[in-house]
């Protein structure tokens, strides 16, 4: 069994994650309250309640990697050591975390003005992004270009075969979206953010976190983070650069998914509130097997099904 963990981006915050982890285990309790310290936000407020700053570019970013890093932290002894890691878009910063390629404190940091930086982005050039789902490429290019006479539109993620996500103008999105129902395309879902991320409508904020990136420290780590920008295993020397065109370029998951699965990576386990990875894994690599950490339950549920005892196979 190689195993590889997996990091979610942001679309996964639920209201109440982490809640019954923060009231039941101390290490999680701890990690959480570390990352609220360091950012200075109450994470708990934001997280565990009703509250509509979850929602916001600006705080779920922040919220969903602090998590996520409170997840790896509470439960990484109980389960099989990985051989790679790997986030979607945002989750990519978790996954730098937990490989040791970035302290708390940086990472937390750039996490916290990324979003800020996204969010007024999104505020100057308002965007949209769609999911669509069982159409071919070539359906794809051809709504992109139609889309382009009347606005902006482009591919933002390649999820899997299956899950490709648009993003662009409004009028660029309403044109893609109109020539994909012509093409007999069902299922074309928006998403619940104001902007139109992975694209050139980002350039602002990418080019106005640049110098975050260039005052933080990236350390060699100690496992291989892949990169959703290069579909390759980020690089000390490069990463910088690398985390700027990822705000602005498209995502390939589906791409470094199959890169492991060929490396013999068959067991992937994702960190946070929903197993949407998980999914889009399977779709992908339809044997590999999938599990996710998100609460005390799955968590218990994913040590017993992998068969381990303090990290080790039976």
């Amino acid at each position: 069994m190689q195993v590889a963990y997996l990091f979610s981006g942001q679309g996964a915050e639920r209201t109440g994650m982490g809640a019954e982890f923060y009231q039941t285990d101390p290490q999680f309790r701890s990690a959480f309250d570390q990352a609220s310290r360091l950012l200075d936000l109450d994470l708990p407020q934001i997280c565990f309640n009703a509250d509509e700053r979850l929602q916001t570019t600006e705080y779920a970013q922040p919220a969903l990697v602090a998590l996520s890093w409170a997840l790896y932290q509470t439960s990484q002894a109980q389960l099989p050591p990985a051989s790679a890691l790997l986030g979607l878009s945002l989750g990519e910063y978790s996954a730098l975390l937990a490989g040791g390629q970035l302290s708390l404190a940086d990472g937390l940091a750039l996490v916290k003005a990324r979003g800020h930086l996204m969010a007024q982005a999104c505020q100057a050039t308002p965007g949209e992004m769609v999911v669509v789902l069982k159409a071919d490429a070539a359906q794809i290019a051809t709504a992109c270009e139609l889309g382009q006479q009347s606005g902006f539109v482009a591919v933002a993620n390649y999820n899997s075969a299956q899950q490709t996500v648009l993003g662009g103008t409004p009028a660029g999105i309403a044109a893609a979206v109109a020539y994909l129902r012509t093409q007999g395309v069902k299922r074309i879902l928006p998403l619940a953010v104001s902007g139109a991320f992975h694209t050139l409508l980002m350039q602002p904020a990418a080019t106005a976190f640049i110098p975050y990136l260039t005052q933080s420290r990236f350390n060699a780590g100690t496992l291989p983070v892949w990169s959703n920008t290069t579909k390759l295993p980020f690089t000390t020397a490069t990463l910088a650069t690398t985390l700027a065109q990822q705000m602005v370029q498209p995502t390939y998951f589906a791409a470094c998914v199959t890169q492991l699965a060929l490396k013999g990576v068959d067991t992937f386990i994702e960190f946070g509130p929903a197993p949407i990875l998980a999914r889009l894994v399977k779709q992908t690599v339809p044997t590999a097997k999938v599990y996710q950490v998100a609460d005390p339950q799955t968590l218990a549920a994913t040590v017993a099904e992998l068969g381990v005892t303090n990290g080790s196979k039976r």
